[in-house]
């Protein structure tokens, strides 16, 4: 119900809200005329919308009293749903209110009307203050314009005449304007006092109409006043314009004519810059062309803006005597387009004249760029030329510094020639940095942005450029004095070279063929002195033009260094005749000495040759031997070469031979010559150099040789230290070890170093033979120097590696006496054991092996004193030895003592292997004859064996006779006395085996004797050896051969004993029976050892077989119940067996344990001599059982008589216990069978063990 009710009140809310919108919608269409339909609906629509503008007094009611306020409250609350009670009250409300608009429709129309028509009026008054406003905005503009025109009129002085006739029009105009504004303002007064008046009719609408018309009229009239006003700003604008182009235009006019100077002045820099032109044309100086172009194209220019600046002028003043006389036309007809002509004629004649203007500015600008270019194109030219002289300057400069470079013959610091050119270089310098001001200049002309800096920049230039111009002239002179410097000083060394080639002709030696060249010499050398004098004489002559810098000075100095470089020419003419003298003398001495260089070069080859076949033959290397064949045939090449250059010198000296004007003629030949020799002789030395080459090679092979060959024997050495640590952990061994495993390890550094060395020796080698193909033998020399210092190192690392291969050998040395002192001292002790031993093992024997032991133990003691003796002279004299190798390894003159040290411990060490090896064989000696003691031991218990086993045959014998005398007496004795026979057959095989062994190991003995004997006298390990395995293969077969016969007859006396034991039971066994027969009782079976079990006292004899027979089958019995339990767990649940079947095995193992007790030791020992011997022989049962039956206790009479326990055991008879065991065999497989047909039942389970028990009780009960 309730969420009834609030869709009920969700709805009324809807229609109330959409009745409303309604209501809304009347009050908008009827709200001017309000009635009882529509009333409440305006009341509403002012409830929702605050107020309404259409008829205020009901809004007032509605809003502001008390009584509208409670409608209010009552619409809400009916709108809200509170109350329609409150819903009708506020609808009788609304009827009063309705009646109270009835009231105000009735108001007077009259009134109405006149207030219409107040309101009419104070809209024309409002419009009349608009146009007033405008007249004196136009007044304001127009006396503003009259004003300007005065201003600008006062700027000017030119043309004064034509702009203050612009001024008085612009000032007539601003009149104008002030009366018209001042019209307006009347009018605005008269339209004023109407409104007051028709306002003040209030009911009156004809007055109030009449007001109306008085505002209307004055409207008009502020607006003709307006429009006069706007006319006369018109005016007075146009009057501005006018005087603004008056004044335009006397501006342009002045303009114009400067206009025109400006164009001849631009004009006139256009034909200059084109002169500059021609200054540098000869370096086509692209940048004064471009300068020159700039001048003429702004004097072009400026001609066309002077011309077009006139014609803007013309029409400027036309168009201004157009504008003034539509300015007057406009006072009296077509105001309004005279006015408009007036002013675009102003605005014209204002244009052309900045036109005017314009263009003369133009021309004023060309005119400054043309001069501009004009002063561009100077400065560019002064660039160029400084440029020119800058690089005539450097020319000079390197002149000079060439001239200097070539003068050597004075100290070059403060010679002439070097002063000259370090005076050029100023001067070029100086000439470059005038250079630089010229050419930064010409840039900031080209920058310049006006005339004057522009002309400032290039006078810049132009001084630059004439400092650069002298700068030049200077270096041009000190290049000359330079060069005449230069010229004097080649006179000079032609003069002392010439001096020089006669010393050096005077200088030599040879006396054949040289006299005629010596002469020749001096006299050249004369004449080139005549020359530098004349050279020097010339140079002083140019230094002093330097004191007059001028162009002349250039030309004049040129003229003399001309003459100075003439008398060097000739200077140097003179000496190249000496020298070619003095060469003559030299080819001479170089002939000479060639033959002589070919000589000594075919000595060393032949050396060279004798040195690599020594290496050679050393190492016995490969490569060193093909380096030695190679020297060999360098050494032949060497050989011949000194011959042939022997017989050029020869040659020489008789070409030499002639008148000394002729001595140049013959220079080339006397050269040819000697130089042919010199061929000669460099092909001997380079024979010579692969020679050497190849015998440095040869040596380094042979190092890396032996240095390899020094690493495998210190290698060798240190697997014998670590073979012998191996085999003695001795701290002097490990020490030794180590020292041993470090000197190979610096063995192979060093044999791989030689190798490395001699690979670079080689490669060094191969790379001198090519550099020998071109270069000097002179030069190769020096290389082959190295390559000996490298040949060298490979034989030093060599010589390392040979130390370091001789100290690990006596490292080994060390170790291995070390270990053979420790080898011969534990020989000794196992042969001093072996010695104990054996003498222990022989004391029950005569034993010659003891004394051969004892021989053996002294030999191992005497080689061991000498191995200790030897490893103590090892130890100290490898300490000396190490010593003298550390000191004195590369001294040749130890070298043969180092050799005889080290020799001596090699010669100790192998006497202490030696002895021990004499030790340990001694000891294997000793533990030979030991293995030959036991078979000793074992050959005198097979001779006692044998004895034995007589004894044994026979006790057999007598057995036999025994048993034969009772087998007539009871049957079980027969069956005794025919096993007695068998025992007494295996006895005697047995005895006959005794027999055999014992011999086999007498004959083993024998050999093994042989054996030691040949084990004594052999002088190595190997035929120790060989003797030691056949001697102890005897010993082994000896002691078999001994223990098998003493085995053999062991059981020959078992079995004799046996053999006796069968004969006393058959004896017994007659003598029971003959018991029984007297008594006429039969034996009882099996007694049992409890009272109240039906059984006889547990002493009663029992029968063998049967209790054998019982006892077999009931194991027999119990492994299948184990069986069938494993497959039936219900199997642990029914007792088989029961308790008195247990006691009953425990008695019997009673009785077993108590048979064994009885038994000897000896028996035991006969029985496990049996248990090894006989696996596979007899029924081992049966001679177990036998001799424990014969061995039983036989109670004495009086026990065996005493009455029986039960009077009802005295019933049974052996027929009935064999009938039991019978019968209860039945019954335990009844029982299985019951078991397994039952599968788990645990009722039948019970019932059958219920049933078992009474069955149990029930065989007790039997």
């Amino acid at each position: 119900m309730k969420s009834n009710l609030k869709s009920t009140l969700y709805i009324i809310f809807l229609y109330w809200y959409v009745h409303i919108k309604d209501e809304q919608k009347w009050v908008t269409v009827n709200a001017e005329t309000p009635n009882l339909r529509n009333g409440w609906s305006i009341k509403n629509g002012a409830l929702h919308n605050g107020k309404n503008n259409l008829n205020r007094k009901y809004a007032d009611y509605l809003n502001d009293t008390v009584e509208g306020n409670s409608k209010m409250d009552a619409i809400e609350e009916g709108l809200s749903g509170q109350s329609e009670d409150a819903i009708v009250k506020a609808q009788q409300e609304d009827g009063e209110v309705e009646g109270q608009q009835d009231e105000a429709a009735l108001q007077s129309e009259d009134e109405k009307e006149a207030e219409n028509a107040a309101e009419e009026a104070q809209k024309f008054v409002t419009q009349a203050d608009g146009e007033l406003k405008k007249a004196e905005q136009a007044t304001q503009e127009a006396v503003k314009a009259a004003q300007d025109a005065k201003d600008a009129a006062t700027k000017i002085t030119e043309n004064a005449e034509k702009i203050n006739e612009a001024v008085k029009l612009a000032s007539d105009a601003k009149e104008e304007a002030e009366m018209a504004s001042g019209d307006a303002r009347t009018a605005k007064e008269k339209a004023d006092s109407a409104v007051t008046a028709a306002k003040g009719a209030k009911t009156d609408k004809e007055e109030a109409g009449k007001q109306k018309g008085v505002a209307q009229e004055a409207l008009e009239e502020a607006k003709k006043a307006a429009e006069k006003a706007k006319k006369a700003k018109e005016k007075a604008e146009i009057a501005l314009e006018i005087t603004k182009a008056e004044v335009e235009i006397a501006e342009a006019e002045k303009a114009i004519k400067d206009a025109a100077q400006a164009k001849n002045e631009a004009q006139k820099a256009s034909a200059e810059a084109q002169d500059e032109i021609a200054k540098v044309d000869d370096i086509n100086a692209k940048a004064v062309k471009e300068a020159a172009g700039k001048a003429e194209a702004a004097a072009k220019k400026a001609s066309e803006a002077e011309s077009t600046g006139t014609t803007a002028l013309t029409e400027a003043k036309g168009e201004s005597t157009k504008a003034k006389k539509a300015v007057e036309n406009a006072k009296t007809e077509n105001t309004e387009e005279n006015l408009k002509t007036a002013k675009n004629e102003a605005a014209n004649a204002i244009t052309s004249a900045k036109k005017a203007k314009g263009e003369a500015t133009n021309v004023q600008t060309e005119k400054d760029n043309a001069q501009k270019a004009l002063e561009q194109a100077k400065a560019e030219v002064s660039k160029e030329l400084a440029k020119k002289e800058e690089q005539a300057a450097e020319a000079a400069k390197n002149e000079a510094k060439a001239a200097s470079d070539k003068v050597t013959s004075e100290n070059k610091a403060v010679n002439r020639a070097t002063l000259a050119s370090k005076r050029a270089e100023e001067a070029l310098d100086k000439a470059k940095k005038y250079a630089t001001i010229a050419e930064n200049a010409a840039k900031e002309a080209q920058k310049a942005e006006t005339v004057k800096k522009a002309q400032e920049e290039s006078t810049k230039a132009k001084d630059a450029e004439k400092n650069a111009k002298n700068e030049k002239i200077k270096a041009q002179l000190a290049a000359e004095v330079a060069k005449a410097e230069a010229a004097k000083d080649e006179a000079k060394k032609a003069y002392e070279e010439a001096k020089k080639a006669q010393q050096q002709a005077e200088e030599v030696e040879t006396a054949n063929g040289a006299e005629n060249a010596k002469e020749k010499a001096k006299m050249e050398a004369k004449n080139a002195k005549g020359h530098l004098d004349k050279a020097e004489s010339l140079a002083k002559e140019v230094s002093k033009a330097e004191y007059k810098v001028e162009e002349d000075s250039v030309s004049g100095a040129k003229e003399k260094v001309s003459a100075a470089e003439q008398a060097a020419s000739a200077a140097k003419s003179a000496k190249e005749l000496a020298v070619k003298a003095a060469d003559v003398a030299k080819h001479i001495s170089n002939a000479e000495n060639a033959k002589k260089e070919a000589q000594q070069a075919k000595q060393a080859a032949l050396q060279a040759k004798t040195d690599a076949k020594k290496y050679a033959d050393q190492s016995n290397a490969e490569k060193a031997k093909e380096a030695a064949t190679k020297a060999e045939a360098a050494a032949t090449i060497a050989t011949d070469k000194a011959k042939e250059a022997e017989n050029e010198a020869e040659a020489a000296v008789a070409e030499a031979k002639v008148d000394p004007e002729q001595i140049p003629i013959k220079e080339e030949e006397v050269k040819k010559k000697a130089t042919q020799a010199a061929v000669f002789s460099e092909d001997a030395k380079k024979a010579k150099n692969e020679a050497l080459i190849e015998a440095e090679v040869a040596k380094a092979e042979a190092a890396k040789e032996e240095a390899k060959k020094a690493h495998i024997a210190a290698g060798k050495a240190k697997e014998e230290a670590e073979k012998a640590a191996q085999t003695a952990q001795l701290s002097e061994v490990t020490d030794a070890k180590s020292k041993a495993e470090s000197m190979t390890t610096l063995a192979k550094e060093k044999a791989d170093t030689a190798e490395k060395e001699a690979n670079e020796t080689n490669e060094s080698a191969k790379s001198i033979q090519n550099e020998a193909k071109t270069e000097k033998p002179e030069d190769i020399t020096k290389k082959i120097e190295d390559l000996k210092g490298k040949a060298e190192k490979v034989s030093n690392s060599a010589k390392e590696a040979k130390k370091a291969q001789t100290k690990a050998e006596l490292a080994a040395a060390v170790a291995k006496a070390a270990v053979a002192k420790d080898e011969a001292k534990k020989a000794q002790d196992a042969a001093d054991d072996a010695k104990n031993k054996a003498d222990e093992a022989a004391k029950s024997v005569e034993s010659k092996a003891k004394g051969e032991a004892a021989s053996a133990a002294a030999k191992a003691k005497e080689n061991a004193t000498v191995a200790a003796s030897a490893a103590n002279e090892v130890s100290s004299k490898t300490k000396e030895a190490e010593a003298e190798v550390d000191t004195n390894w590369g001294d040749e003159e130890k070298k043969a003592d180092i050799t005889s040290k080290v020799n001596h411990v090699k010669q100790e060490t192998s006497k202490s292997i030696n002895a021990a090896e004499g030790a340990k064989r001694a000891k294997e000696v000793a533990e030979l004859a030991l293995k030959v003691v036991s078979a000793e031991v074992e050959n005198d218990k097979a001779k006692k064996a044998v004895t034995t086993a007589e004894a044994a045959k026979d006790e057999a014998k007598k057995a036999v006779e025994s048993a034969e005398k009772s087998k007539g007496e009871a049957e079980s004795a027969e069956e005794d006395a025919e096993m007695v026979k068998d025992e007494e057959k295996e006895v005697e095989k047995k005895a006959q085996e005794v027999a055999e062994n014992a011999n086999e190991a007498e004959a083993q003995l024998k050999i093994a004797e042989q054996e030691l004997q040949t084990a004594k006298g052999a002088t190595s390990m190997e035929t120790l050896n060989q003797a030691k395995t056949k001697a102890l293969a005897a010993v082994d077969e000896a002691v078999k051969k001994g223990q098998a016969a003493d085995a053999a007859a062991n059981v020959a006396t078992d079995k004799a004993k046996k053999a006796t034991q069968s004969a006393e039971k058959a004896q017994k066994a007659a003598e029971e029976s003959a018991l029984k027969k007297k008594l006429n009782v039969l034996e009882i079976v099996k007694k049992y050892s409890k009272e109240g079990y039906n059984t006889v006292d547990n002493e009663e004899h029992v029968q063998n077989e049967v209790e054998e027979q019982a006892s077999e089958e009931k194991e027999e019995e119990k492994e299948e119940e184990e069986e069938e339990e494993a497959d039936h767990p219900i199997l642990n649940d029914v007792e088989i067996g029961d308790d008195d079947e247990e006691e009953e095995e425990e008695e019997e193992e009673e009785e077993g344990e108590e048979t064994d007790t009885d038994k000897t030791e000896e028996d035991k020992a006969q029985e496990e001599q049996e248990n090894k011997g006989e696996k596979s022989g007899d029924n081992q049962s049966h001679s177990d059982t036998t001799p424990q039956a014969q061995k039983q206790s036989v109670k004495p009479p009086e026990q065996s008589e005493k009455p029986l326990s039960d009077h009802n055991a005295q019933a049974l008879l052996e027929e009935n216990y064999k009938n039991v065991v019978n019968f209860k065999k039945i019954a335990d497989g009844l029982t299985k069978n019951i078991i397994s047909t039952i599968d788990g039942d645990t009722g039948v389970i019970d019932t059958l063990k219920d049933f078992a028990e009474d069955l149990n009780q029930f065989i007790f009960s039997m």
